[in-house]
């Protein structure tokens, strides 16, 4: 989870696939199992909007989720 006071980097749009898979929403791409090909709201009220938009198409759960900010050092070392 995440510590009390982390930084709030912006928010993701999630849909629930089931068998605990997940995909996040991209206008452009639509529906991608990446997190990183998924539109990074600014604000948790433009995430809550598109969730709201796809909602209504959609019978699956679709969520807003914050992303923190990562302080962990890149482990791109080869040891």
């Amino acid at each position: 989870m995440c510590d009390e006071g982390e930084a709030i980097v912006g928010y993701l749009v999630v849909r629930e696939c089931g068998d605990d898979e997940v995909e996040f929403w991209d206008p452009e791409n639509e529906w991608s199992d990446d997190p990183d090909e998924g539109k990074l709201y600014e604000t948790e009220d433009e995430a809550e909007q598109a969730a709201r938009d796809l909602r209504a198409g959609d019978t699956a759960t679709i969520t807003v989720e914050p992303v923190f900010e990562d302080d962990e050092e890149d482990e791109d070392d080869a040891s």
